[in-house]
């Protein structure tokens, strides 16, 4: 089955100017950030806030609701989602830890380029030292999405978080605590079984009889004491 072909552009782009104003994106997100985004919604919002909060004359912070009016992304979002699409690319980069935000009372977000510079303007902001621009009241700070929870740890330990397992790992969050879901994926790493089966194992049993951390050094006869080393190598699933 042959792939569709895709569109062409209505028309070919001119080239750049001699002499053009560049902007310094850092190379980390080449390397580290962009192989891991495939919503192109979060890769135009990504590309075009760091253009815009890092450009001679604008304020090192914004407000996404700035963002999303400028023309360039108003044009590219038109029929495309319009502003509530640009804010869902917009949180999309907060989690993934590229901007951090405040939220606002009026339900808007101050973003800043993750960098030590945006995040000390951050704080002094959240802290009352600056106020927001355009006005406004913190009401929390907006944390990416960090190693520690769930997904980001699924996908650096085991492999691609793949529809089905986000499904999974999205109903383990519900039940059960985000230490335990991530403290098992390591499990599972560390004993060569990278398969969420495995993960579900586990956490099914610390659910019914304790973990097993917390059973060490208990006296026998009490919940959790005397376990075997690996209870789970029959359930080795390799993919």
């Amino acid at each position: 089955m042959t792939a569709a072909p895709r569109p062409r552009p209505a028309a070919a782009f001119a080239g750049f100017r001699a002499g053009g104003r560049a902007t310094a994106v850092p190379s980390q997100f080449f390397t580290e950030v962009l192989p891991g985004i495939e919503d192109a919604d979060e890769l135009r919002v990504t590309l075009y806030a760091l253009y815009a909060i890092t450009r001679p004359g604008s304020p090192p912070a914004m407000r996404a609701s700035v963002i999303a009016a400028e023309e360039p992304v108003a044009r590219a979002f038109a029929h495309h989602g319009g502003p509530a699409a640009v804010r869902m690319a917009v949180e999309a980069a907060v989690a993934r830890g590229v901007l951090h935000a405040l939220a606002l009372d009026d339900g808007d977000l101050v973003l800043a380029v993750n960098t030590e510079a945006g995040r000390r303007l951050l704080s002094r902001i959240e802290s009352g030292a600056e106020p927001p621009p355009g006005g406004g009241v913190v009401v929390r700070r907006t944390e990416p999405v960090t190693a520690s929870q769930p997904a980001q740890a699924y996908e650096q330990e085991i492999g691609l978080l793949t529809p089905v397992v986000a499904a999974a790992l999205a109903e383990a969050e519900a039940k059960y605590p985000a230490g335990w879901i991530v403290d098992a994926v390591r499990l599972a790493a560390t004993r060569n079984a990278r398969s969420w089966r495995y993960v579900e194992a586990v956490l099914r049993r610390w659910e019914t009889e304790g973990r097993d951390d917390e059973g060490a050094g208990r006296p026998a006869g009490q919940p959790g004491a005397g376990r075997p080393a690996n209870p789970f190598d029959a359930l080795i699933h390799r993919d």
